[in-house]
């Protein structure tokens, strides 16, 4: 009895632990490649090759109807560069892959030298045609510029359609606040409840599931590279949530140097003060909020 204990909680661990790592970190690019009459050019090698770091990562050839497909890709700017007998070689730059985004990156070969190559940029909005999953995908970029009063990412997540966001000016979100009481992230996703969302960091879990409403972890915005708020009809892979997930991916390196350095600053002297208080010749209440430190990476 004992042993067949032992055999449940262990199946049942190794369970949970495959939901955990299921959960979607990278990207995938497909496309077929044709000639110019559209017809398939099977056998025909791609190489895909980051351009983040300078290296090949994948090399393929594409099947008997001309289709390729590479999965499980880090998020990041790609290029994909076709070969074929009889063919100029055909390359398609600048291609930026997203958190748990099919990139479609159809070919169509020329007759001519190997030797020869043709390089066409990808689109600079790709719209997407693979999945019928609906989320809002913010950027590094934006996480960085866009105004946030605590420096705090989850703030974002208001961006996304059918979200509202009950708390207040959570100044000490992350923390535990001066009064003693912990913050929670009170975000309603499509009228669901705030508790119902599910939260991830590289895939990995990130709710306090006492209450499913504190993070256990906030990467900083300047670890972060992008982060995506899906809304429904998401795959199996996202389980536990009838509601949102928001999945964060931290950055990788690069073969270029980074670093920056920054202060940010929220002090009652950039404060107006409030009508009460003027009436009552009270004087703006105290606030200094300093966030400062440097960042380094490759």
């Amino acid at each position: 009895m004992k042993n067949r204990l032992l055999g449940v909680l262990l199946v049942a661990l190794l369970v949970c632990a495959t939901g955990a790592w299921a959960q979607e970190t990278f990207g995938t690019i497909t496309g077929t490649v044709l000639d110019s009459t559209g017809a398939a050019i099977p056998g025909a090698k791609v190489t895909i090759t980051s351009t983040d770091k300078g290296v090949v990562v994948r090399e393929v050839e594409t099947g008997a109807a001309g289709i390729y497909t590479v999965p499980k890709l880090v998020i990041g700017r790609y290029s994909v560069t076709v070969e074929a007998k009889g063919f100029k070689k055909a390359t398609i730059s600048a291609i930026d892959l997203n958190v748990g985004e099919i990139y479609r990156s159809d070919v169509t070969m020329q007759v001519g030298s190997v030797v020869e190559t043709v390089t066409v940029e990808a689109a600079a909005i790709q719209v997407e045609t693979e999945s019928a999953i609906a989320g809002t995908l913010i950027s590094g970029a934006q996480v960085r510029e866009l105004s946030l009063n605590n420096r705090n990412y989850q703030q974002l997540v208001s961006l996304s359609p059918g979200v509202s966001y009950g708390g207040g000016d959570q100044l000490f979100v992350g923390t535990t606040n001066p009064s003693g009481q912990t913050n929670v992230v009170s975000f309603s996703i499509n009228g669901q409840r705030t508790s119902a969302n599910n939260w991830t960091v590289d895939g990995a879990d990130n709710v306090d599931r006492g209450s499913n409403l504190t993070l256990l972890n906030y990467p900083s915005v300047e670890a972060i590279a992008e982060f995506k708020v899906l809304r429904n009809i998401y795959s199996a892979e996202f389980g536990r949530a009838a509601s949102g997930n928001v999945n964060v991916i931290t950055r990788s390196g690069s073969r270029d140097f980074h670093g920056n350095a920054y202060e940010f600053v929220r002090n009652d002297i950039f404060n107006a003060n409030t009508y009460v208080n003027n009436a009552n010749g009270a004087k703006r209440p105290p606030l200094r909020y300093n966030n400062f430190g440097w960042t380094r990476h490759l």
